[in-house]
């Protein structure tokens, strides 16, 4: 298995999730207005915004050349199994907050 691609994919999923989270978010912001909902927007928000940082930076780092390579490749089974788990975590929350 490409580890790199299953955490590319793992964090395009946390992206998704993390939308989904936000927009419920959002929808009970409108219906309790206070700083809790809005502060779980926000952090919600920045999550998204890592896991659009961690795609951009290891695909940059992926294709810097053959040199890092190997690096990359050894680092690239953590980056998974931290994704992974990522995913599990958020879709359990999704699935919470949607209930």
């Amino acid at each position: 298995m490409d580890f790199m691609l299953g955490a590319a994919g793992a964090a395009l999923l946390n992206i998704g999730l993390l939308g989904g989270i936000v927009a419920t978010y959002i929808q009970n912001m409108r219906l309790i207005k206070s700083y809790f909902t809005a502060g779980l927007v926000l952090v919600a928000s920045l999550f998204i915004v890592q896991n659009i940082v961690i795609v951009i930076f290891w695909s940059n780092l992926y294709m810097a050349g053959p040199a890092i390579k190997d690096i990359v490749d050894a680092a690239a089974p953590y980056l998974f199994a931290i994704n992974a788990a990522q995913s599990a975590g958020l879709a359990v929350l999704l699935w919470i907050t949607r209930k």
